[in-house]
C-alpha cells in the first residue's frame, strides 16, 4: 500500500484540465486564422451587417407610414480597427429611393477604404410603405 502512495504521475483531473485548455486554445486559433488570412472578407461581412441594419431602420419607418432614408447608425459603429495595422477603417452608408406607388426600391451602399483602395457593397430591397 505504501508503494502506491509514493508513485508520481498525472491524476485524471490534470488530464481533463489539460485537454480543456488545449481545446480552447485550438478553437481560438482556428477562429482567428481566416481573419488573419483574408481581412477583406471580414470587412465585407461587416459592410453587409451595416447594410442590413440600415434596412431594418428603413423598414421600421416604412411600417409606421413614413420612409426616412437618413443614416441612423451611430458614427462610432462605422469605424473598425485595421487588424493591428493601426489605421482605423471608416464605413460610409448611403441610401437611395426609387418610389413606384407604395413600393419603394431602396438601395443601400456601404463604402470603405483600405490602404488607399476603395471598396463598396450595394444591396437593394423592395420596401412597401403602408
Amino acid at each position: 500500500m505504501n508503494r502506491l502512495n509514493n508513485q508520481r504521475g498525472f491524476m485524471l483531473i490534470n488530464v481533463v484540465f489539460l485537454t480543456l485548455i488545449t481545446s480552447l486554445a485550438a478553437m481560438i486559433l482556428m477562429n482567428a486564422a481566416p481573419r488573419i488570412r483574408n481581412p477583406q472578407a471580414v470587412l465585407r461581412l461587416t459592410a453587409m451587417h451595416l447594410a442590413n441594419e440600415q434596412f431594418a431602420v428603413i423598414e421600421s419607418k416604412a411600417a409606421s407610414g413614413e420612409l426616412n432614408l437618413a443614416c441612423h447608425i451611430d458614427p462610432e459603429e462605422l469605424t473598425t480597427e485595421n487588424f493591428g495595422a493601426g489605421k482605423p477603417i471608416t464605413f460610409t452608408v448611403t441610401s437611395t429611393d426609387n418610389p413606384k406607388g407604395n413600393l419603394h426600391y431602396v438601395t443601400v451602399k456601404v463604402e470603405w477604404t483600405v490602404d488607399d483602395e476603395n471598396f463598396s457593397l450595394e444591396v437593394e430591397r423592395t420596401i412597401r410603405v403602408v
